[in-house]
């Protein structure tokens, strides 16, 4: 497999001792600090923002955890919510990791908006549907609490990375009366089916090596997060599988060339430029599912986040201009 140099030396620093022998919540803490550390490495620390406030929402079965990031707005006018979801593979990740707080910051101050992370419960332990269920609650609250969250109801985005990718589309499906903005979706995971898992579409010589490489890691993630495999043909898995994909607005996908999530990405573009709805389907060449991650080091990375912030802000300003 030939990468680029920076993508390499991503790779070679990864450690992960301990991680085969971990239970979930063990696995939690190796992962989490394997993250702060790469991302330390080679990402890219988030800009000062005004405020940052914690808020527990109601959830069937207990609260979780809502974080808002405030940019400086000396207008005081509403500015738009930008909800973000963090990946981790249904089993791991939080809005405490360092790379989900440099996120939120870069799109509340880039994207010129208020941005959110959702703290979701996560798998085994809350496995499929209880994901999904917590996304909708985040979204459906600030929705809610739009006019103390100093944010606009009407101009609301979400997003995510990922397995977070996936729960933020399955959200979209699970309540379409949320009447979201766009989607900006990350190397997102959107057709769980296993044999989405072995189809080439066209990843180029180095597939089988990254088949190979990656599959055998994914496949007790997604076990663990569906339980029963024939939950993978529910639309709430598998976005790709939506019935109608006119439910979905416009959407935004960011894909790595070298990704065995791509595929689904691409169908799921293809259903829903077929559907008539706004899609952008970009591909970064030399990318693995991981490489967003390097900012600080790799050019292309700094594309990929640089965009991000500017799909932001053309939503933003293009409803400004629609409102005169």
């Amino acid at each position: 497999m030939l990468l680029e140099p920076e993508v390499l030396a991503h790779l070679e620093a990864g450690d992960d001792t301990g991680f085969a022998e971990a239970g979930p919540a063990e696995l939690r803490r190796l992962l989490t600090r394997e993250i702060d550390r790469m991302f330390t490495l080679f990402g890219l620390p988030g800009p000062e923002v005004e405020s940052i406030r914690d808020h527990r929402i109601p959830v069937d079965g207990g609260t979780i955890l809502l974080r808002s990031y405030h940019p400086a707005n000396p207008d005081g006018r509403p500015l738009p919510a930008h909800v973000v979801v963090h990946g981790g593979g249904w089993m791991t990740g939080s809005v405490d990791e360092l790379v989900a707080d440099a996120t939120a910051r870069h799109r509340a101050v880039g994207g010129r908006c208020v941005a959110f992370l959702v703290d979701y419960r996560l798998a085994p332990e809350h496995p499929f549907p209880v994901p999904v269920e917590d996304v909708v609650a985040a979204l459906r609250w600030v929705s809610d609490h739009a006019d103390e969250l100093g944010v606009d109801r009407e101009v609301i985005t979400a997003g995510g990375s990922s397995a977070g990718a996936n729960l933020v589309t399955a959200a979209v499906l699970a309540a379409p009366e949320l009447e979201l903005r766009a989607l900006v979706l990350e190397v997102p995971a959107l057709d769980l089916r296993p044999a989405s898992l072995v189809t080439p579409a066209d990843l180029g010589p180095a597939y089988d090596e990254l088949l190979a490489a990656v599959t055998p890691s994914f496949e007790p993630v997604r076990e663990a997060y569906l339980r029963d495999p024939e939950l993978a043909l529910s639309p709430l898995a598998s976005p790709v599988l939506a019935d109608d994909p006119t439910a979905f607005p416009e959407t935004y996908l960011l894909t790595a060339e070298l990704d065995i999530l791509r595929p689904g990405a691409e169908v799921f573009a293809q259903r829903l430029d077929q559907a008539g709805v706004p899609v952008h389907l970009t591909c970064y060449p030399g990318a693995l599912h991981g490489s967003p991650i390097l900012t600080r080091t790799w050019a292309t990375a700094r594309r990929w986040h640089d965009d991000t912030l500017a799909i932001l802000r053309e939503i933003h300003s293009r409803t400004e201009v629609a409102r005169g």
